[in-house]
């Protein structure tokens, strides 16, 4: 895909923040959207999002977001507690836009998903939880592990960054609404050797789901977005089987 089936768009949250986002043209045209949220210190424009961007673009329109505090957008990121305010913006967009809408989370970006999608209940269509943490308070974070800084250094890119406001305000627990999702699939992605949540939070999510759903924990699978860095074919193939079934 070119450059040029990229376009920038904006909108305003409920508390007047201004949250920008891509949209990923699908060459052909299509009726279907899919919403990409990133993580903590992630954006649109990163490399490796860029570049699952276009991998998926193939089949379907994307979007992918900076919450707030990263990328282009504005304000502070609150850690999940008020960037619901922000997918909220974007889906409206994409709801007056799109007959069908689907959703991928990654890390922190699968929390907020998780909250927020029940507001858009019979809208979304299925929603990917990659590396999704059961309660932010439960955040494992091992920065002691063996080889955890020559990964950071190996996988860093210079646009990824975050301008950080309180990290603990009061917060949603995807824990106490991924059973309120209803019928909503749900399909939770997770690394086994996860550095920083481990793949236990999507276990107990897992558990917690309610029909249709689907757990894949990849085995030396690491966090979020690096799923897809070390076995892009792997990843590809099992979200564009969930979202064809």
């Amino acid at each position: 895909m070119s450059q040029e089936h990229v376009s920038p768009y904006s909108v305003m949250t409920s508390d007047r923040t201004r949250i920008v986002f891509d949209l990923y043209r699908h060459g052909r045209g299509s009726g279907t959207v899919l919403v990409i949220c990133p993580g903590f210190l992630q954006n649109k424009g990163t490399g490796i999002f860029q570049r699952l961007c276009r991998d998926l673009a193939r089949d379907q329109d994307v979007i992918c977001v900076d919450f707030r505090g990263h990328g282009r957008s504005g304000g502070l990121y609150t850690f999940s507690a008020r960037e619901g305010e922000d997918l909220e913006a974007v889906l409206r967009w994409a709801r007056d836009r799109y007959k069908r809408i689907r959703l991928i989370g990654f890390s922190l970006g699968a929390a907020v998903s998780i909250n927020t999608v029940r507001r858009f209940s019979g809208q979304v269509e299925k929603l990917v939880a990659v590396s999704a943490p059961a309660r932010f308070e439960d955040i494992e974070l091992r920065v002691w592990t063996p080889g955890v800084f020559m990964e950071g250094a190996q996988v860093w890119d210079f646009k990824m960054g975050c301008r950080p406001s309180y990290p603990w305000f009061k917060k949603e627990k995807p824990i106490e609404n991924i059973h309120r999702l209803g019928s909503l699939p749900v399909l939770l992605i997770h690394g086994s050797d996860d550095w920083v949540i481990s793949h236990r939070h999507s276990r107990r999510l897992f558990a917690r789901a309610k029909k249709p759903k689907q757990l894949e924990i990849v085995k030396r699978g690491g966090h979020a977005e690096e799923i897809y860095r070390r076995h892009p074919e792997w990843f590809l193939s099992v979200v564009r089987r969930w979202f064809s079934e």
